[in-house]
């Protein structure tokens, strides 16, 4: 089902940029920031044939049923706050699925899953006054990719309400920005929040920083939104990690 245009621009106005198909809503918010696009831009996309994750993955999106949009920010605060908009992103995922009566976790820093399978992936890219944050996630696919299926899970998968696309997209948007004017002046309530979700805590995990493969327990989430890992008798800290996953 395509999306209801009108309720998206009531809500978003002319800070909405709607495709019915393009490569990546990424590199449209991209392209967007550069030519002084206003703070709060939203691209929308029907159909993405380029998505792409961290690291360059691609990320399976299929027609009318998946959801993949970008969000274009200007922040207000100091830059090196920034990656903390890709933690709350993750947050307002999940805060917006909610409504369709489930209790997503985060897996650290933005991974959000259901009964441990992704139905939600956000990729961060910044540049030098602005940044973006694209989210793509699983909302009608109960036709994933068999490849998929041990990994990947849908919003119709996990027997959720039925909600409009656009009703998650706008989930997302509103609680995105109330969370995002907490960052500066009340993380610890965002990280609390982070705590409550997080999908790792407790387990033993393995993940890369750099080219480096490291494992350890995972010890929950740190007052920075750093991730702890118990190796030994010491807890590290890391602020950025990839390809992180528990091991059994």
């Amino acid at each position: 089902m395509s999306y209801d245009l009108a309720v998206l621009r009531g809500q978003l106005g002319e800070r909405l940029h709607y495709f019915e198909e393009i490569g990546s809503t990424n590199e449209e918010a991209l392209r967007l920031g550069q030519s002084g696009a206003i703070d709060g831009s939203v691209i929308v996309a029907e159909r993405q044939l380029a998505g792409r994750g961290r690291r360059g993955a691609s990320w399976f999106c299929g027609e009318g049923k998946g959801l993949a949009f970008s969000m274009l920010l200007r922040p207000q605060f100091e830059r090196a706050l920034w990656p903390r908009l890709s933690l709350v992103a993750g947050l307002a995922v999940a805060k917006a699925i909610e409504a369709a009566g489930l209790f997503p976790e985060v897996k650290w820093p933005n991974d959000v899953l259901i009964g441990g399978r992704k139905v939600c992936g956000i990729l961060m890219e910044a540049e030098k006054d602005f940044a973006v944050v694209g989210i793509g996630f699983n909302v009608g696919q109960a036709d994933l990719p068999q490849e998929l299926r041990e990994v990947a899970t849908s919003l119709e998968t996990e027997g959720a309400g039925e909600l409009a696309r656009e009703t998650y997209l706008l989930g997302v948007e509103a609680a995105f920005v109330n969370y995002a004017r907490l960052i500066a002046t009340d993380f610890p309530y965002l990280v609390e929040m982070l705590r409550e979700r997080c999908a790792l805590e407790g387990k033993k995990i393995e993940f890369l920083v750099g080219q480096d493969r490291r494992e350890g327990f995972c010890q929950g989430i740190g007052d920075g939104g750093e991730l702890l890992v118990r190796n030994g008798g010491k807890v590290e800290r890391y602020f950025a990690a990839d390809q992180i996953r528990p091991l059994l």
